[in-house]
């Protein structure tokens, strides 16, 4: 790597070190390193220390302190135009990485810089002085840095407050299941803001600093239609043009509460939907930082760009949702057999040049999962065994099943996305399984089934795990409403009394014990079926200073970075 240290390493981690690399800080999991893993879960045999196979470590870089060079442009690549720039009203991970431009948080994530790794997820202030105060388990305060919004008023609790409330409350939020351990949110003085939860809630700090039902919008903003095509918060560019389908442009914000910050003048985002354009544009050096390549890509560009910086990260795994509310997903046999027709290992040679390795429901790169290998007797439901999955299905009287599959194009996902329903579905006609695939623009996608809108089976390259209470997001039903992302619409009393239970736990090792529990029984039930991490990797020009892209959110702390010379 060209003027960097190579930080990932393939290596095995001990349960002693990785708990060290993903300690309880306050409440919540502070830092996810991603840990090491073992034998190949598809009957490849054991691999060695140099395995593809294993997840690699990041660690911290070591760093030369460097002065910033203010001034310059900046610009990078996304896969698609965002759906909306409404916060409010939007899940795509693409409104998730463009926020940071010009909204602000209570808290933000750490990682973005050189000297924290990738994978780490702690925390930091934002808008908030320092982190907050909690005189006990259900209580958080935080004090205010002085700060504007673009539109030259001053931001104060009042904002937090009526963010916080819309995200909770709105009729077309999309948030409402993320935030509801909120119960009231006080408002003492301008810069104070005190947050109340229904009940001890472990990752309270995670939720105020993530990247969904976070950012801090002027009321005389959220409620008027520019929301959608235009952002104005507090944060550190201010968006100048949306040229629809093309680009997005921002300049710096002079008033920026935290100074020096940020040192670029401009930041441009170019809208390439075409991956070999994405490939083109960097490798003629016409924008300076890339969307994630897979292998193929990655191999490419290395050749093309080995002057380039670069960072690989473990991507987790994807799964297959089903509307286990209804037949035929609602017998437990039927999706058991559609995890056992799956061949993962063929689908990464095919793909991703045999990288990764199985995943499941807490992603197998946490270093609190237990991995597939790991998992006891349900560690079976991850094997490619086609005369066991027909047998399920007959005893499930679904010899012949013939059903649909939703998802969306390869616009924003990449063509593996697309590649791996197809590979998927030609293996699952072999047990007995016509699907009719029904392919939709990413946009349709998002806003119909990735919304719960559809009526068999779908799929979808996962959330982005920042928090342990993601879990709820993905399973919980409660008083006859499903969660954000409870896209199988899963509704099972012992999971949901297990979600309640982890939820308050503050203590990792109470925690880990809820967690085996829930490993066990959603491996059982095989309510979602994952398919295998992947290596993504991003480029970056050479003379870009203090940047480093993180495992989930690679355009965080872009207001840090400089070119060495503007």
């Amino acid at each position: 790597m060209a003027e960097r240290t190579n930080y990932w390493l393939r290596r095995r981690l001990d349960r002693r070190t990785a708990l060290r690399g993903g300690a309880i800080a306050g409440a919540g999991l502070a830092t996810f390193a991603l840990a090491g893993c073992g034998d190949d879960d598809d009957g490849g045999g054991k691999k060695d220390e140099d395995s593809k196979g294993l997840l690699p470590t990041a660690v911290a870089s070591p760093t030369v302190a460097k002065q910033p060079v203010p001034g310059g442009s900046f610009s990078f690549q996304i896969s698609s135009p965002p759906p909306s720039l409404d916060p409010f009203t939007q899940t795509s991970f693409i409104n998730a990485y463009l926020n940071g431009l010009s909204y602000s948080k209570l808290l933000r994530f750490k990682a973005g810089v050189p000297e924290v790794a990738p994978g780490d997820f702690s925390m930091e202030p934002d808008l908030a002085q320092k982190m907050p105060e909690q005189p006990d388990d259900m209580t958080y305060t935080f004090k205010l840095k002085p700060a504007k919004f673009h539109n030259g008023r001053a931001l104060t609790s009042e904002d937090v407050k009526y963010a916080l409330d819309r995200y909770k409350n709105f009729e077309k939020s999309v948030h409402k299941s993320t935030q509801a351990w909120i119960d009231s949110i006080l408002t003492p003085d301008a810069e104070t803001v005190t947050l109340k939860t229904k009940y001890p809630f472990a990752d309270a700090v995670q939720l105020v600093g993530g990247n969904l039902g976070a950012w801090i919008v002027p009321k005389e903003h959220a409620e008027t239609d520019d929301a959608k095509t235009k952002m104005v918060g507090s944060g550190p560019f201010i968006q100048t043009e949306y040229q629809t389908g093309v680009s997005l442009s921002f300049k710096k914000n002079p008033d920026y509460f935290d100074k020096p910050y940020p040192y670029f003048d401009e930041v441009k985002v170019f809208i390439t939907t075409d991956q070999a354009k994405r490939v083109a544009d960097f490798s003629a050096k016409s924008v300076n930082l890339t969307w994630l390549f897979l292998p193929d890509e990655r191999d490419q560009l290395k050749k093309n760009r080995p002057d380039a910086k670069f960072e690989e990260t473990q991507g987790i795994g994807g799964h297959i949702y089903m509307r286990t509310d209804k037949p035929p997903f609602n017998d437990k046999r039927v999706r058991q057999a559609i995890s056992m027709g799956i061949n993962r290992k063929a689908i990464r040679d095919a793909l991703t040049k045999g990288e990764g390795v199985a995943d499941q429901a807490v992603y197998v790169g946490f270093p609190i999962a237990t991995q597939v290998k790991d998992l006891g007797a349900v560690a079976k439901y991850w094997d490619y065994n086609p005369t066991e999955a027909k047998a399920l299905l007959s005893a499930a009287g679904q010899e012949k099943l013939e059903t649909t599959w939703d998802h969306a194009d390869g616009s924003v996902y990449t063509q593996a996305y697309v590649d791996t329903a197809t590979l998927t579905q030609a293996q699952l006609k072999e047990i007995g399984i016509t699907i009719k695939d029904q392919m939709l623009p990413y946009a349709t996608y998002i806003s119909t089934t990735y919304q719960g809108k559809y009526e068999a089976m779908s799929h979808t390259p996962r959330s982005v795990p920042y928090h342990l209470d993601i879990l709820t997001d993905n399973f919980s039903f409660k008083d006859g409403k499903r969660a954000r992302i409870n896209l199988g619409y899963i509704n099972d009393p012992k999971l949901e009394a297990l979600l309640d239970k982890q939820r308050g736990q503050f203590k990792m090792e109470e925690r880990l014990k809820t967690l085996r529990e829930i490993e066990q029984l959603v491996g059982e039930e095989q309510y979602y079926i994952y398919w295998s991490t992947d290596t993504r990797t991003y480029f970056w020009d050479p003379d870009i200073e203090n940047y480093r892209p993180t495992a989930f959110f690679p355009y965080t702390h872009i207001m840090k970075s400089w070119r060495a010379k503007a």
